[in-house]
């Protein structure tokens, strides 16, 4: 999908690429250890954001009826708009 991802970074892509909030529950389906606990789904965000942050996008965080989810999104006002 995306260069320079990893494969678990690019299956959490996917799943927000349609710019919905979505849980850590779905993103941590994206894990290859479906066993390895949710928190590891922040170190892969993480990379992501790192990546994703100077092409003027990022991953925010929502919360909502008390549950966090996470939204891609493109970022307002970046050099790089034109």
């Amino acid at each position: 999908m995306r260069e320079g991802f990893t494969p678990t970074q690019t299956a959490m892509l996917k799943v927000l690429s349609d710019g919905l909030p979505h849980s850590k529950a779905e993103l941590h389906a994206c894990l290859p250890d479906e066993m390895g606990p949710l928190k590891n789904i922040s170190r892969h965000l993480g990379e992501i954001r790192k990546a994703l942050r100077p092409r003027g996008q990022d991953v925010l965080c929502e919360y909502r009826d008390r549950a966090r989810l996470y939204r891609w999104v493109r970022l307002l006002g970046h050099e790089g708009d034109g």
